[in-house]
Protein backbone atom coordinates (compact mmCIF):
# COMPACT_ATOMS: atom_id res chain seq x y z
CA UNK A 1 0.00 0.00 0.00
CA UNK A 2 1.43 3.41 -0.85
CA UNK A 3 2.34 5.95 1.77
CA UNK A 4 -0.52 8.21 2.84
CA UNK A 5 0.88 11.60 3.86
CA UNK A 6 2.41 11.04 7.31
CA UNK A 7 1.44 7.35 7.43
CA UNK A 8 3.41 4.41 6.04
CA UNK A 9 3.00 0.64 6.26
CA UNK A 10 5.24 -1.67 8.24
CA UNK A 11 6.51 -4.63 6.25
CA UNK A 12 9.16 -6.25 8.44
CA UNK A 13 7.90 -9.10 10.60
CA UNK A 14 10.70 -8.38 13.07
CA UNK A 15 9.48 -4.81 13.58
CA UNK A 16 5.86 -5.98 13.86
CA UNK A 17 6.79 -8.60 16.46
CA UNK A 18 8.78 -6.01 18.43
CA UNK A 19 5.77 -3.68 18.50
CA UNK A 20 3.50 -6.52 19.64
CA UNK A 21 5.90 -7.46 22.45
CA UNK A 22 6.98 -4.01 23.65
CA UNK A 23 4.02 -1.81 22.75
CA UNK A 24 1.05 -0.70 24.79
CA UNK A 25 -2.26 -2.22 23.76
CA UNK A 26 -5.78 -0.82 23.54
CA UNK A 27 -8.72 -2.90 22.44
CA UNK A 28 -12.41 -3.20 21.79
CA UNK A 29 -14.51 -6.03 20.41
CA UNK A 30 -13.52 -5.31 16.79
CA UNK A 31 -9.73 -4.98 16.93
CA UNK A 32 -6.66 -4.60 19.14
CA UNK A 33 -4.36 -1.60 18.71
CA UNK A 34 -0.74 -1.99 19.86
CA UNK A 35 1.31 1.24 19.92
CA UNK A 36 5.03 1.84 20.31
CA UNK A 37 6.78 5.22 19.87
CA UNK A 38 9.40 5.54 17.14
CA UNK A 39 12.00 8.24 16.45
CA UNK A 40 10.80 8.98 12.92
CA UNK A 41 8.88 11.89 11.48
CA UNK A 42 6.15 9.56 10.25
CA UNK A 43 3.88 6.99 11.82
CA UNK A 44 3.89 3.45 10.50
CA UNK A 45 1.28 0.73 10.85
CA UNK A 46 0.49 -2.87 9.99
CA UNK A 47 -2.79 -4.78 9.88
CA UNK A 48 -3.00 -8.40 11.01
CA UNK A 49 -5.92 -10.79 10.61
CA UNK A 50 -5.24 -14.31 11.82
CA UNK A 51 -6.96 -17.47 10.66
CA UNK A 52 -9.25 -17.14 13.66
CA UNK A 53 -10.98 -14.32 11.74
CA UNK A 54 -11.86 -16.71 8.91
CA UNK A 55 -10.67 -17.92 5.55
CA UNK A 56 -8.60 -15.88 3.14
CA UNK A 57 -11.60 -14.00 1.76
CA UNK A 58 -12.80 -12.95 5.21
CA UNK A 59 -9.30 -12.00 6.39
CA UNK A 60 -8.70 -9.87 3.32
CA UNK A 61 -12.12 -8.20 3.64
CA UNK A 62 -11.39 -7.39 7.27
CA UNK A 63 -7.97 -5.93 6.41
CA UNK A 64 -9.50 -3.83 3.61
CA UNK A 65 -12.08 -2.41 6.03
CA UNK A 66 -9.35 -1.49 8.50
CA UNK A 67 -7.06 0.04 5.84
CA UNK A 68 -9.99 2.11 4.59
CA UNK A 69 -10.46 3.56 8.08
CA UNK A 70 -6.74 4.26 8.31
CA UNK A 71 -6.85 6.21 5.05
CA UNK A 72 -9.71 8.31 6.47
CA UNK A 73 -7.85 8.95 9.73
CA UNK A 74 -4.41 9.59 8.20
CA UNK A 75 -4.58 13.38 8.54
CA UNK A 76 -5.56 13.19 12.21
CA UNK A 77 -2.90 10.71 13.35
CA UNK A 78 0.13 12.09 15.16
CA UNK A 79 3.58 11.28 13.82
CA UNK A 80 6.27 9.36 15.68
CA UNK A 81 4.45 6.11 16.43
CA UNK A 82 4.43 2.57 15.14
CA UNK A 83 1.25 0.61 15.62
CA UNK A 84 -0.22 -2.75 14.77
CA UNK A 85 -3.95 -3.32 14.34
CA UNK A 86 -5.01 -6.89 15.03
CA UNK A 87 -8.45 -7.69 13.63
CA UNK A 88 -11.04 -9.68 15.56
CA UNK A 89 -13.92 -11.75 14.15
CA UNK A 90 -16.52 -9.09 15.03
CA UNK A 91 -14.81 -6.70 12.60
CA UNK A 92 -16.50 -8.52 9.72
CA UNK A 93 -20.03 -8.20 11.04
CA UNK A 94 -20.09 -4.66 12.41
CA UNK A 95 -21.78 -1.77 10.63
CA UNK A 96 -19.32 0.72 9.06
CA UNK A 97 -20.52 3.58 11.27
CA UNK A 98 -19.91 1.56 14.44
CA UNK A 99 -16.45 0.58 13.21
CA UNK A 100 -15.65 4.25 12.54
CA UNK A 101 -16.73 5.15 16.07
CA UNK A 102 -14.68 2.28 17.49
CA UNK A 103 -11.59 3.54 15.64
CA UNK A 104 -12.14 7.08 16.92
CA UNK A 105 -12.59 5.82 20.47
CA UNK A 106 -9.53 3.55 20.56
CA UNK A 107 -7.23 5.99 18.77
CA UNK A 108 -8.34 8.77 21.14
CA UNK A 109 -7.74 6.50 24.11
CA UNK A 110 -4.24 5.75 22.78
CA UNK A 111 -3.70 9.51 22.25
CA UNK A 112 -2.75 9.04 18.61
CA UNK A 113 -4.72 12.01 17.28
CA UNK A 114 -3.06 15.39 16.74
CA UNK A 115 -6.43 17.12 17.05
CA UNK A 116 -9.52 16.27 19.06
CA UNK A 117 -12.03 14.20 17.14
Amino acid sequence: MPRILNLATLRSSQEINAIRKEGKSFSNRYFVLVVKPNLLEISRYAVIASRRVGGAVERNRCKRRIRSRMANLALKIATGNDFVIIARVACLEVEPELLDRAFDQVFSQARLFTINV
